[in-house]
């Protein structure tokens, strides 16, 4: 009797936002494991490999239109079917994945039951309405909750195998400590910094810092990482760290802090355990780990992510300047002198 989970959302961030409540669910079936249905947009593939509580992955189409969306609807049904899936886990209000799941014959089927969604479910009910507006992880807190589980075995956990540790541990063994490490894209446009600011910010800390920054993205993003490295003064100990993604997390874990945008590498290193400063200044502050900070913009946080897009940039992200950002560290921090 197997047990799959549906992810339905698009960011790597999104992903990692609902791990602690992917992982509990799976902890508590026989086989200690639950199948995951993500986005490619996650790329769950990569960034769970190691993880021994998900079975399988099995991508979930990003379909717009109805021709589209019915070929999914049909991937997904005989996916359910071929796996054999009795309990489901939908972690969306989406009426296409009950729906399935229902003419799946999949026995147990939970979801959120908002509107519609909620007459193909086993319980038709759990979910207060007013959490409809809640953002997506406090959603998905509230979803395992109403379900019995306890918030003490909710734990934020990542798995990384031990050739990934060592691997990182004999090519950077010899970079002095204290680590930094510092994300500088983002897939929305609005949540960005200007590149040349992260430049003068690489020159604050190495002023004051006699340690390594390492900046670190995904290999298709080493030459915009290079352009902001060359255009920084102070060169010495800043690497390009266009790793894989779990070279990048041992990096991320064994660093002091995290400094970046509000994106799936800010999210992944909360989860981690480091201290991590998101840039926030088109995004609500993330409160719900103790180890993501925010450094918000001079006019105050943004209230909610609904019209952040909106926010002209001169009052949002390049409001901030790379000072201002400096200031906020030394303050929170003792890295600096």
């Amino acid at each position: 009797m197997k047990t799959a989970v549906i992810h339905s959302y698009n960011g790597m961030g999104d992903l990692i936002w609902h791990l602690p409540y992917i992982h509990v669910i799976a902890k508590k079936t026989k086989e200690k494991k639950v199948i995951l249905f993500s986005k490619k947009t996650t790329n769950a593939k990569e960034l769970l490999k190691s993880d021994p509580l998900i079975e399988k992955i099995i991508d979930l189409d990003d379909t717009r239109g109805i021709f589209n969306n019915t070929v999914s609807f049909f991937k997904i049904l005989n996916s359910l079917k071929k796996n054999k899936i009795k309990n489901i886990w939908i972690f969306h209000e989406s009426i296409k994945y009950a729906l399935a799941s229902l003419l799946a014959r999949v026995s147990s089927r939970f979801g959120y039951g908002y509107g519609i969604q909620r007459i193909f479910l086993s319980k038709k009910k759990i979910m207060p309405e007013e959490s409809k507006n809640e953002r997506p992880f406090e959603k998905a807190r509230i979803f395992v909750m109403s379900h019995g589980f306890k918030k003490k075995d909710i734990v934020p956990k990542f798995f990384i195998s031990k050739k990934e540790i060592n691997k990182v541990k004999i090519k950077f063994n010899k970079h002095p400590k204290p680590w930094i490490s510092m994300s500088i894209t983002n897939k929305a446009r609005f949540k960005r910094w200007p590149y040349e600011r992260f430049s003068e910010l690489i020159d604050l800390i190495s002023n004051a810092f006699k340690g390594t920054i390492f900046v670190v993205g995904a290999p298709n993003e080493k030459k915009i990482i290079n352009a902001v490295i060359k255009n920084s003064t102070i060169k010495k100990n800043v690497i390009n760290s266009t790793f894989p993604i779990h070279e990048n997390a041992v990096i991320m874990r064994d660093s002091n802090i995290f400094i970046g945008l509000d994106s799936g590498s800010y999210n992944l290193s909360a989860l981690l355990g480091t201290p991590s400063y998101g840039i926030m200044g088109a995004s609500p502050p993330l409160h719900h780990l103790p180890t993501y900070k925010s450094i918000i913009s001079p006019s105050g946080p943004v209230k909610n992510i609904v019209g952040a897009d909106k926010i002209p940039r001169n009052k949002g992200m390049e409001s901030i300047t790379a000072k201002y950002v400096f200031d906020c560290l030394k303050k929170q921090t003792n890295l600096f002198k």
